[in-house]
């Protein structure tokens, strides 16, 4: 999302408009007014004031303040016959305001609120701008940014990206200004990231590279005006780096995905600090992606990566809050994925720590809570301590059934963890009832044709040709069926009918 330095450059570029205050039928100037008049005098809501808007049936409610978009900005209302209020304000005002409002929305993550905001910043532009000013194409690429971001719609942020483009395109933007032309390239860096990641979410490999490679180009460009800092050229490398890095993730190229990573993370660390909050999220991706090459994996660097989130979430955020909870639970993993005997332990007393957090934090029966115990449970029954394993999965049933329902997929997975646990003790008809439970769900829930529920139906048909089970056990009503005698509506002759005796 852009920063309060770009509303600050909008606010300077945007004409200022004059205002003159409506009095009464005299002409009068004066602010206040009296009030027997049929227009009556001009309320001004400053700073911490709350407007009252009209919705459609014609009720007065109480609006969002202007002050939270931390605006200084004056609205103007006018109130007509003593009830209804219209707001005077002139456009380019209500747009700073629109601005300020949308950004802080967004960065509470409020995103319905916030996409309305940005919605509104683009009519807005359009009356003081124009339909071809450079800064219309700012507003598109500011909305497609917040589709993006805070409700992942890929589509909408490529739409907006690319109608951003085409005002870019066809509208004549040139000035001899050092600073509006910095201001241009870096709307131009902007849409063309926008529509680098939007198209990596689609899939679409060989467009985002193109969008990216031309983000990169016109930020070495700018880079090189005197008005742009070194820091300022930093956080665009920053976030050039990871979209490119997640790109070359999703292709699978590993060298040149870490080699992105190591560049971003180097200047995070000498722009933001090595214990800037910013780093978690993206040792974490860096981490999964050194997990994600198979046999290739690098567990160690996987290890120190989760290692360096969870110092950096320790040293921001008090011990048993969510962040240091989900950074112990990915170096947890990350031990448990290595194989190693003495990793092992190490991810116990972290799953050990994660679950007494959450149960602190957030109670026993809590969803996260259970997602941890799962954890443990399939590191129990890794580490072959199959007993331990079953309480826990058995007494985390019910728990789930309330927390997710009794067909969902939480509890599903739990019949699935029972059922393999009942197999390497070589009791397959339990484990075949297990399994029977879990195909259940899952059909229920995902479907016959999903993956999942495959393997599930494969795995029972497997243990089903065992000696012996077949005459057991059912998989369905359907076999059941066919392993009844078939009915033959055909009376042999030969034998007598009893019942009755022959006259003669």
């Amino acid at each position: 999302m852009s920063g309060d330095e770009d509303g600050d450059e909008r606010d300077a570029v945007s004409p200022v408009l004059p205002v003159v205050s409506i009095g009464s039928h005299s002409g009068s100037r004066s602010p206040l007014h009296d009030n027997h008049d049929e227009y009556s005098d001009i309320t001004l809501s400053e700073d911490g004031d709350e407007e009252e808007d009209e919705d459609r049936e014609g009720r007065r409610h109480r609006a969002e303040s202007p002050d939270e978009g931390g605006t200084s900005t004056r609205q103007r209302f006018k109130t007509i016959n003593g009830r209804t209020r219209i707001n005077m304000t002139p456009p380019d005002q209500l747009l700073a305001i629109a601005q300020k409002k949308a950004r802080k929305l967004a960065s509470l993550k409020k995103a319905d609120r916030a996409i309305k905001e940005y919605t509104r910043c683009i009519a807005l532009t359009r009356i003081v701008h124009g339909d071809h000013h450079w800064l219309l194409a700012k507003s598109h690429v500011d909305l497609g940014e917040a589709y993006l971001d805070l409700k992942g719609y890929a589509p909408q942020a490529e739409f907006h990206a690319e109608t951003a483009k085409s005002v870019m395109l066809h509208g004549a933007h040139v000035s001899d200004s050092v600073q509006e032309k910095a201001h241009l390239y870096k709307v131009l860096i902007n849409m063309y990231y926008i529509l680098g990641r939007a198209t990596t979410h689609m899939k679409k490999y060989p467009e985002a590279e193109q969008y990216l490679m031309k983000a990169d180009r016109i930020a070495a460009e700018r880079s090189r005006l005197d008005c742009v800092s070194d820091e300022d050229c930093d956080k665009t490398d920053v976030r050039l780096f990871l979209a490119m890095a997640k790109l070359y993730g999703r292709q699978k190229k590993y060298a040149v995905a870490a080699e992105k990573y190591d560049k971003a993370i180097d200047l995070m660390e000498k722009v933001y600090g090595r214990d800037s909050l910013r780093l978690i999220s993206v040792l974490h991706d860096y981490g999964k992606l050194e997990q994600s090459k198979g046999r290739h994996a690098n567990h160690q660097k996987a290890i120190d990566l989760f290692q360096q989130a969870h110092d950096v979430a320790t040293a921001n955020y008090r011990q048993g809050s969510q962040e240091t909870v989900d950074t112990a639970l990915a170096l947890a993993q990350a031990y448990a994925n290595t194989g190693r005997e003495e990793a092992e332990g190490s991810a116990e007393s972290y799953l050990n720590e994660c679950l007494a957090n959450c149960t602190a934090i957030h109670g026993p029966h809590h969803p996260r809570s259970l997602m941890v115990q799962d954890e443990l449970a399939r590191l129990l029954i890794r580490t072959d301590r199959h007993e331990e394993a079953m309480t826990m999965l058995k007494s985390s049933i019910n728990p789930k059934c309330q927390a997710f329902g009794d067909y969902s997929e939480q509890v599903s997975d739990t019949y699935k963890l029972m059922g393999s646990i009942h197999l390497s003790q070589g009791s397959i008809e339990r484990a075949l009832r297990a399994y029977k439970k879990c195909y259940g769900i899952e059909q229920l829930v995902l479907g016959k044709n999903h993956k999942k529920t495959k393997d599930t139906l494969r795995t029972m048909e497997l243990l089903m040709t065992s000696p012996g089970i077949a005459n057991k056990f059912v998989l369905n009503t359907q076999d059941e069926l066919q392993k009844r005698p078939r009915f033959n509506s055909v009376v042999n002759t030969g034998t007598q009918m009893g019942g009755f005796k022959s006259q003669t």
